[in-house]
């Protein structure tokens, strides 16, 4: 009886201390959501966490354990990965410029770059859907406000 009541005094200790160590910061946005990349043989889902504020972007594909990040500061890019195979950095920059920017008219909803064609739609509702082509590929991006 004293083992039981002490292992639940000391996690009781350590949960309250755990908890106000958690630091919630103010007028932090971020929205998860899902993604897919898919073609008449191949298809690529996965999961996607956006920071508006941070301009951070962090994305894994369903099967990996390894997160794949993005962060867009002051016209730099940092990633986790080589992307230079697949786009230019300009073209990343202009990809990543329109995807942070909140667009309320439709002139800025497409974007259009060599075979990248995207539409997004901002919703209350539904929160941010992007969908598009790549090559042979379809895109489907949906992120929820949180």
């Amino acid at each position: 009886m004293k083992k039981s009541f002490l292992a639940w005094y000391l996690f009781m200790i350590f949960f309250l201390f755990s908890c106000s160590s958690i630091e919630v910061k103010e007028n932090e946005v971020i929205k998860k959501g899902k993604f897919s990349l898919a073609s008449d043989s191949e298809y690529f889902s996965g999961t996607i966490i956006v920071n508006d504020n941070e301009k951070r972007i962090k994305f894994n594909l369903d099967g990996l354990s390894k997160n794949f990040k993005i962060s867009f500061y002051d016209e730099k890019i940092n990633t986790n990965f080589k992307y230079e195979n697949i786009i230019k950095m300009s073209d990343l920059k202009l990809f990543l410029k329109w995807f942070f920017f909140k667009c309320t008219n439709n002139e800025c909803k497409n974007f259009s770059l060599q075979s990248l064609k995207l539409e997004k739609y901002l919703s209350d509702k539904t929160g941010l859907t992007i969908r598009g082509n790549f090559d042979k590929y379809r895109l489907s991006l949906k992120l929820n406000d949180i």
